[in-house]
Order: C-alpha cells, then structure tokens, then sequence
C-alpha cells in the first residue's frame, strides 16, 4: 500500500513494535502505554511534522502518540482500529484469541484468510510467517491489552487534530456500529470516516489501492491545513 501513495511531500517509516516482527526477542511489558513510548521515540528521532497511522490494536497506540505530541502530529489516520476503551469481549472469545500464539504457520494462514479473505495469498503466507515468530506470552499480554483497553479510554480523545477513520466494509471485527459508538464518537467533528469496498479487517491489504487514495487525500488536506495554521500563526 505504502508504494502506491503519491503524496510527495511526505516520507515513510515504518518500524516493528517489541514483540513482534524482527523485534520478537524484545521483553515486555506489552502495553499500550510502552508501545507508545515505542513510537514516540521513533517520531522525536524523525523530528519532522507527522501523520501518523495505525491499524487495528496500533490505533490506540498512534493515538497516544499523536495526542502527545500536539505541536509536530499534524494529522491521526486509524484503519480498522481497536476501539480506545477495549472490546471487551467475553472471557471465551478472548481465550481463543490469547490461543494464537500456540498455532502453527498453516492454522495462522487458515486464521488471516478469514479476516482478511480478499488479500493476495502471497500476504496472507507472509503475515502467517511473521506471526509465527509471536511468543506466546506477547500474544496472550497483547489480546488482554486491547480486549480491556486503556485506561479512560472511553473518554474524548486528547488529540485534538484531523483525523480519518476507514473501515472495510465487510468487517466483522470493527463493525460499523462498533466503530460509531466506540471510536467515531471520541472524536467530534475533527473525525473523517470512510467505508472500503469489497475489505474486511485488513483494507490496506485486500484493496490497497482505494486506502492509498483515501490517504493521499487526507495528507493533501492535513498538509494544505497545516500550511494556512502556520501562515496565521506567523502573522
């Protein structure tokens, strides 16, 4: 997806969180609150303006970041996010999903091609071959962590600037009634919020395209924004 903006005012960084991808020896604590700092040095190193993405349990972390960094996080974009105060999902339902970390690389295609049925099978082999590395303790520390939330966090956002939510269609993790009450509300009038066709939990995998064009359309606003709030604040 990342190859198919066309945003140039903008560069790229992406990096793995402790626990997971290349970082998958890091120790814990696996919560919000680290994951975030994470980031955030990642960003202070940056030393730039920033837009910032999430998908799914990241959401809440970009948040956090963005919220403390009002003066360079210029615009949050959320994709298919985990709602800030938790699932909250019932104590069978968050076993299985604590259980993940125990499958091996086929189950975990088997478990990817369900969210995410429309993505090429060349992604989904290559999500179930970096899954495969998760420790089971940072699956189980990481599924409790984003079925109870953060704390407050059903509260209104502390970020106070633009914002684009998407959501595939067809998703059945982040619904649009869930994504509505949970998420979309938090944010006020701030919030832009758009459906992608014919995508379940994984849009930025299933139709790139379409969520690179909504992205590029966001930057180009957030960036136009950006411009005019420095001019008035210069004048």
């Amino acid at each position: 997806m990342i190859d198919q903006l066309t945003a140039s005012d903008f560069e790229t960084v992406t990096f793995d969180l402790p626990g997971f991808g290349e970082r998958a020896e890091a120790c814990g604590p696996y919560t919000y609150d680290r994951f975030a700092a994470d980031v955030a040095a990642v960003v202070d190193t940056v030393g730039k303006p920033f837009v910032i993405v999430g998908h799914s349990m990241s959401g809440p972390i970009v948040e956090l970041v963005a919220a403390s960094r009002p003066d360079s996080a210029i615009g949050l974009i959320l994709l298919d996010p985990a709602p800030m105060g938790g699932f909250k999902l019932p104590e069978e339902v968050i076993e299985q999903l604590r259980s993940l970390g125990q499958l091996a690389t086929p189950e975990l295609e088997a478990v990817r091609q369900q969210l995410a049925p429309e993505a090429p099978e060349a992604e989904l082999k290559r999500l179930a071959t970096v899954g495969a590395k998760l420790r089971p303790d940072v699956v189980r520390a990481v599924a409790d962590m984003f079925n109870n939330g953060y704390p407050g966090g059903a509260r209104p956002s502390a970020y106070e600037g633009p914002v684009l939510l998407l959501r595939g269609a067809s998703d059945d993790t982040v619904t649009r009634e869930l994504l509505a009450s949970a998420v979309t509300a938090r944010f006020g009038s701030e919030a832009t919020v758009s459906e992608i066709d014919g995508a379940h939990h994984w849009s930025h995998l299933e139709r790139s395209a379409a969520v690179a064009a909504e992205i590029d359309r966001f930057l180009a606003s957030t960036t136009a924004a950006a411009r005019v709030a420095s001019v008035a604040s210069a004048s």
